[in-house]
């Protein structure tokens, strides 16, 4: 369980240093002169610190939160311990230094062309040495497991894992030092498509496919349409990466197959959501009282939005207008905050009382957290942010300059700076709350 604990901590510590980087970028976009003094400062420049964000919050948060999930998990549902609980106690710290390396050469300016990929090699070997003896622990456990089928939280791991390893060699070799022009794009999409498909996006589903029984007491509504969703997300998703290159250099042919594979994603979505709210049916009036169930239910829905607002980007009469605007930041913002972070968060709340043996110090300190990240996020930075999508989008279509789009955006981007402030507020509001001692120790549930 110190794994466990060392990992949140850990998650927490870079979605806060992220939040930060985050929330003073988006001030910049406000008040460019104001903010002109960090530009005289090369480590403060805007462009390191928008990939120290986006590196902090992937690599960092999430993928710490994943693995505290996966040493929880895997080895409950495998029926034994870690294959090699040594090797994870020592590649806990080994991680952190890893991304630390690689978020302080991006500052110095050390930085490599591939979106999400942007640490230098020697913060890649780093990472890639520590990812593979997190695979070892993972994949080890679960081929070693008990006997008796494989529960999809399972399947979904292990996909995450195996895929992510080949995905992130092609992107640090092939599309870092290899492939020129627009085949080096065309990966470069594959890459930043399925960091997020096939990392972030299993290892959130087996987050739910895990704490959603557990919660409600129920198992899961249908096993077998759990495995329908896994098997169309293993075969559909890889390659419709492409559409992050519509009306690009990238070959016309490439771009069209992206569009009917992003469409079938739909399946995909549909399959899993469905069987998520037919698990929750009679335990809805439960979300009042449970946090973990508040977060994860509310994840569930930001799923099914951002999921169905993908294969509509697809559609190349939505890409004239989105393409390279605000609405796709908006978008990946949804996913990656309104969905799996909130899918970590519920998870926080469900294992600290657990590892810790005692429960969380304060509700309202809870309550606090839950409501300023909807009203942070969805008021203040998703609508906002979306609608400047939109503005930027129909002023390149009037055949107007970049300038004019920016100062159409510009009042949309206020409450957005705003928003991170109020999300970074909440986040610490959980750090304290996980650090505090309760007033009266209560009686862990040993779920």
């Amino acid at each position: 369980m110190d794994l466990v604990k060392f990992h949140l901590v850990a998650a927490l510590s870079w979605l806060i240093l992220g939040m930060l980087a985050g929330s003073v970028e988006a001030y910049r976009l406000t008040s460019p002169e104001a903010a002109g003094f960090m530009e005289a400062v090369p480590w403060l420049s805007y462009g390191r610190l928008r990939i120290f964000h986006t590196n902090a919050v992937i690599f960092g948060w999430l993928t710490n939160g994943f693995l505290a999930f996966t040493y929880y998990a895997v080895p409950k549902l495998a029926e034994r311990p870690l294959v090699a609980a040594g090797l994870a106690r020592f590649n806990r710290v080994f991680l952190q230094i890893a991304l630390a390396v690689g978020v302080v050469s991006i500052l110095g300016g050390y930085a490599e062309g591939v979106e999400y990929a942007e640490p230098p090699w020697w913060a890649d070997v780093l990472f890639a040495v520590s990812f593979v003896f997190a695979v070892i622990n993972t994949i080890g456990t679960i081929l070693k497991g008990g006997p008796g089928a494989m529960y999809v939280t399972l399947w979904y791991v292990g996909l995450a894992f195996v895929f992510t390893t080949l995905n992130f060699v092609m992107a640090n070799t092939i599309v870092a030092h290899v492939a020129p022009g627009a085949a080096g794009a065309a990966l470069s999409g594959l890459w930043i498509h399925n960091a997020v498909g096939l990392w972030v996006t299993p290892m959130g589903t087996a987050i739910v496919y895990y704490l959603l029984p557990v919660i409600v007491r129920k198992p899961i509504a249908s096993h077998r349409l759990s495995l329908i969703g896994f098997w169309t997300l293993a075969f559909l998703y890889p390659l419709g990466g492409s559409h992050h290159y519509f009306y690009s250099p990238v070959p016309w042919w490439l771009q069209m197959l992206a569009v009917p594979l992003t469409s079938a994603l739909l399946l995909v979505v549909y399959t899993v959501v469905y069987n998520f709210f037919a698990t929750m049916k009679g335990s809805w009036n439960r979300i009042s009282d449970d946090i973990a169930l508040r977060f994860l239910a509310f994840g569930i829905f930001s799923y099914l939005l951002t999921c169905t607002q993908g294969p509509f980007h697809a559609l190349l009469s939505v890409q004239k207008v989105v393409h390279f605007t605000d609405w796709i930041v908006a978008h990946a913002h949804l996913a990656l905050f309104g969905v799996f972070s909130w899918w970590i968060f519920s998870f926080i709340y469900f294992v600290w009382p657990k590892i810790t043996g005692r429960p969380m110090a304060s509700r309202a300190l809870a309550e606090w957290h839950f409501w300023l990240s909807v009203v942070g996020f969805f008021l203040l930075y998703y609508v906002p942010d979306t609608v400047a999508g939109l503005m930027q989008g129909f002023t390149w279509l009037r055949g107007l300059s970049i300038v004019d789009s920016l100062k159409a955006a510009q009042p949309f981007w206020i409450p957005r700076a705003i928003s991170g402030v109020v999300l970074l507020t909440g986040t610490v509001l959980l750090a304290v709350n996980m650090a505090l001692k309760p007033a009266e120790s209560g009686q862990a549930d040993g779920r």
